[in-house]
């Protein structure tokens, strides 16, 4: 099967990183883990069959399964995928496969009661494919399954990037008059603002449940976060916990996800 362009760029990029230990690298990139894995435990069910789409290596995907769940794991990278498989091999409630987010044709619908979409939509440059992952979210998720889709906000991408790398400039010349970023396909990753996100559902079969700043300020001031005391970390994660929904603490969080449950 031949691959277009973009799926080349995302795959080369996945072949070069290590997306596993970025997770656990440091507390700023950590929060982002220990927060979705709150909101996971948060509407799991006893017994819930899970599928990740975009599992990377199976930091999310494998952790559930060690729990006990019936876990599916789809990721674009052959890579990550062989890297999970040798992960799991004493795992018999684990299954993992190379797939695209846009075409999970291998899978039936209403087959899931928790789906998570973790990082395609990271990814997706036009309007059809963004709405694309979305619908083949929905398609294999059951009647009043839990769904996430992570995303990353347009504030971050110039605070994160912008600002860090001294790339505003280079940003600025692909910026709207709303401070919106142009998709660009020969680009690694897109953002949204939180309302356009919010609107790409306004015509699916979900009903909205909360948005989570998953690393909050953590990403924008990781120096300070790394420098807390013990104690200290630990006062700042209960009020993350407690604020990660505000709206107030969303546009810097680096990472957002989205949660809905299907009609």
């Amino acid at each position: 099967m031949t691959i277009n362009k973009h799926k080349d760029i995302i795959i080369n990029k996945y072949n070069e990183y290590d997306e596993d230990e970025r997770l656990v690298s440091d507390r700023g990139h950590n929060l982002e883990y220990l927060t979705t894995m709150r909101y996971i435990e948060k509407y799991l069910k006893p017994g819930a069959k899970i599928l990740e789409i975009g599992a990377a290596t199976g930091r999310y995907s494998i952790t559930l399964a060690k729990m006990g769940y019936d876990v599916t794991a789809v990721d674009l990278t052959p890579k990550n995928v062989e890297i999970m498989k040798s992960k799991s091999k004493d795992l018999k409630n684990f299954r993992c496969m190379v797939g695209d987010a846009l075409n999970l044709r291998k899978l039936q619908d209403k087959t899931f009661d928790m789906v998570l979409n973790l990082g395609p939509m990271y990814h997706l440059f036009n309007k059809k494919d963004k709405n694309k992952a979305i619908s083949e979210t929905l398609r294999v998720a059951k009647k009043g399954a839990i769904c996430m889709f992570a995303y990353l906000p347009c504030a971050s991408l110039m605070s994160g990037y912008g600002l860090r790398h001294l790339a505003a400039e280079r940003l600025g010349e692909v910026m709207d008059n709303k401070g919106r970023f142009k998709d660009i396909p020969e680009e690694i990753f897109n953002a949204f603002h939180i309302e356009d996100f919010k609107k790409l559902f306004e015509k699916t079969n979900t009903k909205y449940i909360t948005n989570v700043a998953t690393d909050g300020i953590a990403y924008a001031m990781r120096e300070w976060v790394e420098q807390l005391s013990d104690k200290g970390y630990e006062a700042f994660l209960k009020w993350h916990f407690i604020t990660c929904e505000r709206l107030d603490q969303q546009g810097y969080s680096a990472h957002l996800l989205y949660i809905c449950r299907r009609k």
